[in-house]
């Protein structure tokens, strides 16, 4: 019995090789809308990773001097996710890393002033605690002059299409009265903290 050893440093180079096994599943050879018959040898040839033998639905084979092998036994014996896509008539290889790599979970670059978020229970000075109990009542920045403050901020980013998430209000953060604006788009959500006396985006919390 010939044995054929994968090592996962030669990972790589296997790969191109059984590559093939994908489209060649039996004596037969499928190439678009053309069939054509070839001859191949069988040796009840072994398949054995990093010393430890598998079992493999379809048998390997040699063709023209190369030893061929179903790319997917390979494939599930190293953990890698493969599968045919008839839309595109593609094989399709997905490597664990790859598979948990998600584009939804991608930020938009962030360009304003402190876009860190920040501890939603900050510290407040001795001297803002008077400034808590006077709210203001006649506001520089309106309800209305702070959500278009959100929006432009949204724009400058390249988020188009995001809504208001429920009302404006009014709060003490960081020492100073502001607005709080919420918009959402999908799952992604900015709540803007914006000062009510100077229009000042203290800064946006993004979820």
């Amino acid at each position: 019995m010939e044995r054929f050893v994968i090592m996962k440093k030669k990972l790589t180079l296997y790969i191109a090789i059984i590559g093939i096994a994908a489209i060649i599943l039996s004596a037969t050879v499928l190439a678009a809308s053309v069939t054509t018959a070839i001859q191949v040898t069988y040796r009840n040839i072994a398949v054995s990773i990093n010393g430890k033998t598998i079992a493999t639905e379809q048998e390997p084979f040699i063709f023209e001097g190369r030893t061929y092998i179903a790319i997917r036994d390979v494939a599930e014996a190293l953990g890698v996710e493969v599968r045919f896509n008839e839309i595109t008539n593609t094989v399709e290889i997905n490597t664990p890393q790859a598979a948990q790599t998600s584009p939804s979970q991608t930020v938009p670059p962030q360009t304003a002033p402190s876009q860190t978020k920040p501890p939603r229970t900050p510290s407040v000075p001795a001297g803002a605690a008077a400034n808590r109990r006077q709210r203001p009542t006649d506001p520089s920045i309106t309800r209305e002059r702070a959500m278009e403050i959100a929006v432009d901020w949204l724009r400058a980013n390249g988020i188009t299409g995001a809504r208001r998430d429920g009302g404006v209000s009014m709060d003490f953060e960081r020492g100073r009265w502001v607005w709080e604006v919420e918009y959402e788009l999908g799952r992604q959500e900015w709540e803007f903290y914006i000062c009510v006396m100077t229009g000042e985006i203290v800064y946006v919390d993004i979820d």
